[in-house]
């Protein structure tokens, strides 16, 4: 049985997920894009099932809704395809909703004979497709130059863009990622410490105001913009340094001018009950 997997971003070949839309009323423009960021598939530790792990991610700019969930498809390295038909998931159906920025982890299991009786072996699945129909909803339009999503949860105070690096308020990332932040008056310095459930320590980075040389784990590291105090009173970061240094994956999508990044952890774990 499969205890522990640590899932990491854009791990193993290319993955696609198809999805066969409702159609939408004419005119309609902004639409949910729910895609498969990162997927990591296996046999379990028992050698009965094969296991897929994905996380769907909507980096569109509608709500993804109304979901139903048809099985997977699975393509060999000779061109065949095998399709293991199912009509319902526990985290794939109907009462899923999707918001962009937002994502969903998802955990496949089907009979290992099924896998043995098509493949000669796990490598030679070239391309692993989850089928899925959804609706789009609540379509809305954000005009803000930079939308920043963490851990499903949207930054509204202080998000901006200087010299191509996007900042964020340091206690507003901190609350969202569950961390705490002690701040050092005489020394002008912040230190974020944020507890790794998986490997049980805390994660600490000290951020002094108005430098780019942040101390992370005790080693000096230079970083792509100065911590600094926003209208004298709200610290803010460059986020991608400080949730790349915490092992957090980014995305960026670019569209008509706007940048969307969602903040994902890159060590999502999961376990079989």
């Amino acid at each position: 049985m499969v205890k522990m997997v640590r899932l990491l971003a854009c791990f193993l070949a290319i993955f696609f997920i198809f999805f066969a839309s409702v159609p939408e009323s004419e005119g309609a423009e902004l639409k949910a894009n729910v895609i498969v960021d990162s997927m990591i598939y296996g046999r379990s530790e028992d050698n009965n099932t094969f296991f897929i792990y994905a996380l769907l991610l909507n980096l569109g700019e509608a709500t993804a809704t109304n979901f139903s969930y048809a099985g997977l498809s699975f393509e060999g390295k000779n061109g065949m395809d095998h399709f293991y038909p199912e009509t319902s998931h526990t985290v794939i159906n109907s009462s899923l909703k999707l918001e962009p920025g937002h994502f969903v982890e998802a955990k496949f299991e089907l009979p290992l004979d099924f896998i043995d009786s098509r493949f000669k072996n796990i490598n030679d699945i070239r391309k692993i497709s989850i089928l899925i129909i959804r609706d789009n909803s609540a379509p809305y339009k954000d005009d803000s130059a930079v939308t920043v999503t963490v851990n499903n949860k949207k930054l509204v105070q202080q998000t901006f863009i200087e010299n191509d690096v996007t900042y964020v308020s340091l206690r507003e990332l901190a609350d969202v990622l569950g961390a705490t932040i002690q701040w050092n008056d005489p020394t002008q310095t912040a230190t974020l410490i944020l507890r790794d459930n998986f490997m049980e320590y805390d994660r600490q980075i000290v951020i002094p105001v108005g430098s780019d040389r942040f101390i992370d784990q005790g080693r000096e590291t230079t970083v792509s913009g100065k911590a600094k105090l926003y209208n004298n009173t709200t610290l803010v970061v460059p986020l991608r340094d400080i949730v790349e240094m915490l092992d957090y994956y980014v995305v960026f999508e670019h569209k008509g001018g706007q940048k969307t990044i969602v903040v994902i952890p890159n060590n999502l774990i999961f376990t079989d009950e």
